[in-house]
């Protein structure tokens, strides 16, 4: 399974670097994104044109988010064109907006039962934190973690950050391949089918190209001298975590796509009944074959 999983990885990065068309559609789509989350959060509310400008941002983020999974769902199943897969995302995005709204409620009630886990769980003494935070600075090993924190923290990752994400992909991935109506009518059998044990390690895969190497990326200090050198640094970084970011997600998109069974196999139409001869009148004669 580990080998299928990683050959399945290494031919969805070959696909991806054949698509140059439609993977520059998705970097297009991507910055578009990450300029609308910027000018939502940069511009204030202090005048009628900021008071529009949040606005329409906190209105367009969300639909460039969908039209950009959209895009990598279908690139992921074959579209690599970049008209082609510009047209299937704008045609098919609120799709994957209405398979998603039960993710979202669930998420919301996991972080409401996840906050109110925490004002249950014990707290640390706040003087003994102080102190290992000292410790820590003069040299001395701190104390071992809390273990309350550290299964709180785990509960966060391992739901939001691993659960509904993966489950998110499968779904939008049915969307693309068969549509909003079979999707809806197996909605359990594919939220299910997320949690197979290739489904899972692809996942697991991806997610440290996609999430980990662009969180040490842009966290990792280098330390230097130059104010311009320090500033290249931070632009490569933000580079590098732009492209691991998207193309860890358009591979991982791929790999999950090629877990699947076929097309003819996961949903094969209905063999239509065949249509029925007319009934003649009662009493006519029967008319002579040719």
């Amino acid at each position: 399974m580990i080998k299928e999983t990683f050959a399945a990885v290494g031919h969805s990065a070959r696909g991806l670097l054949r698509g140059w068309a439609g993977l520059a559609l998705l970097h297009l789509l991507y910055a578009a994104l990450l300029v609308s989350v910027y000018w939502f959060f940069a511009t204030g509310v202090a005048t009628t044109w900021q008071l529009v400008v949040s606005a329409a941002t906190f209105l367009l983020a969300p639909l460039l988010f969908f039209v950009l999974q959209a895009a990598a769902a279908h690139f992921a199943v074959g579209a690599r064109g970049a008209r082609a897969l510009a047209g299937r995302a704008l045609r098919d995005f609120w799709k994957l907006l209405v398979v998603s709204l039960p993710l979202v409620a669930a998420g919301v009630g996991l972080v409401y039962l996840l906050n109110r886990l925490q004002d249950y769980l014990p707290k640390p003494d706040e003087s003994a934190a102080r102190a290992a935070a000292t410790a820590g600075a003069r040299g001395v090993p701190p104390d071992p973690l809390h273990w309350a924190d550290a299964l709180s923290s785990s509960l966060w990752l391992l739901l939001l950050g691993f659960v509904l994400p993966l489950v998110a992909a499968h779904l939008w991935l049915s969307v693309a391949r068969d549509g909003l109506k079979a999707t809806a009518r197996r909605y359990h059998r594919v939220a299910a089918r997320a949690f197979l044990p290739r489904s899972v390690l692809v996942y697991a895969v991806g997610l440290l190209v996609f999430a980990l190497m662009p969180y040490f990326i842009i966290f990792t200090r280098t330390p230097l001298k130059s104010a311009w050198g320090e500033l290249a640094v931070f632009g490569l970084r933000l580079a590098l975590a732009f492209v691991f970011t998207l193309w860890g997600w358009a591979i991982t998109l791929g790999a999950l796509d090629a877990t699947l069974p076929p097309r003819s196999a996961d949903a094969a139409p209905a063999a239509e009944p065949p249509t029925p001869a007319p009934a003649e009148p009662v009493g006519a004669e029967p008319q002579p074959q040719t």
